[in-house]
């Protein structure tokens, strides 16, 4: 091989090198603490449930959101199509709880459609135009979730992202469904504060009614399976509308998938509101996933093949690389109380965008659901 060819190889590594360097300093370490001299409005507050077939987590999870310690709220919960003791199970909190309003969808054989339907007549329920939505598999992670939450509605706020962690588990599996789940939270954040948002759980995630309002694509488009936070998020959120909760306080827990087979078909469904992102966000996050392929290929070639010299930039440029990697990962650990996932990060950030191919490749060759679950 010509020293010309490895100069060029040379030259593209560090220009695709020099973006990721750009892209893990400016979108990584945008996880802050929470703004406590930021004086927010005290309002009242909607927390919305879509259930589907979820009486145990109804009976175990809705009585930690009726107990939050919160000056007014109401919880609504939408039981979309249940076949099992989900009505019986709602119509005992009610007479515990006053603050609980509940209603059904009922089953349509000629109508199959999304949990999207479910959001929205939960919406239309809502007594107050502030919300919160949450799962009804998740429990908050403490009873001042929603407190937390609601300080995060000043200035010109509309819309706040959470965390929406899972549970502990044994198992590779586990750990990796945590560690891509915090990674991405450390993304989409950082886009949030950084450029604009794109993306949110529905696990924990809250904005205005007024908001929704102004909606056009989410409020249109009943047809997806999936992903409904992500496409309002990415149509609605602004630097500006869009503020962060990181704090542990206001995280939510719920079960990761025990099988590859379920995470593979939860991711897919995901993944089929990717489209709907912006341009600008879809061409720097495709940017950033090509360009990391490339440094690590390149980088090995070049250090198998390459001179000494160009062995010790190429050693240099993925040292600091990873270094940036897992102080961001440190840092947004410490700040969110989650796992010390930094220790595995070079090994992850080289296996989790194969398998996220994967689970792409999936989603494209599946058929068309309208469902749900």
């Amino acid at each position: 091989m010509t020293d010309e060819l490895l100069l060029y190889l040379l030259i593209a590594f560090l220009v695709f090198a020099s973006y990721q360097l750009f892209y893990i300093a400016f979108f990584m370490f945008r996880i802050r603490r929470n703004n406590e001299e930021a004086v927010y409005h005290r309002e009242p507050v909607t927390v919305i449930v879509c259930a589907k077939n979820e009486a145990y987590n109804l009976r175990r999870n809705i009585p930690l959101l009726l107990e939050q310690k919160y000056y007014k709220f109401q919880v609504v919960v939408v039981d979309d199509c249940s076949t099992d003791d989900s009505q019986l199970v709602l119509s005992e909190l009610k007479s515990q709880y006053p603050q609980l309003y509940y209603t059904t969808i009922p089953i349509d054989n000629k109508f199959n459609h999304s949990k999207k339907l479910a959001v929205i007549v939960a919406i239309k329920a809502a007594q107050y135009d502030h919300m919160v939505f949450i799962d009804a598999d998740c429990r908050p992670a403490s009873d001042m979730w929603l407190h937390y939450i609601m300080t995060h509605y000043y200035d010109e706020h509309q819309m706040v992202l959470g965390y929406g962690r899972f549970e502990r588990r044994k198992g590779f599996l586990n750990f990796f469904i945590r560690y891509e789940s915090f990674i991405n939270a450390i993304i989409y954040f950082g886009y949030a504060v950084a450029y604009r948002p794109f993306m949110g759980v529905g696990r924990n995630l809250s904005y205005t009614k007024e908001l929704y309002e102004h909606s056009s694509k989410f409020r249109n488009n009943l047809s997806i399976a999936s992903g409904d936070d992500d496409m309002f998020v990415s149509e609605m959120g602004t630097r500006r509308n869009t503020d962060i909760c990181t704090n542990f306080e206001s995280q939510t827990f719920t079960e990761a998938k025990t099988t590859w087979r379920d995470w593979i078909e939860q991711k897919s469904r995901h993944l089929t509101t990717a489209p709907f992102y912006r341009k600008g966000v879809k061409f720097l996050l495709g940017t950033e996933i090509i360009s990391r392929q490339i440094i690590f290929f390149l980088g090995i070639f070049l250090l198998i093949l390459g001179d000494l010299h160009t062995q010790i930039i190429v050693a240099s440029v993925l040292f600091v690389r990873y270094l940036l990697i897992i102080i961001s990962l440190a840092i947004a650990s410490r700040r969110m109380k989650e796992c010390r996932f930094w220790p595995y990060a070079i090994f992850m950030d080289i296996i989790v965008p194969w398998i996220e191919a994967f689970a792409a490749i999936f989603s494209k060759l599946s058929k068309k659901r309208t469902t749900w679950r």
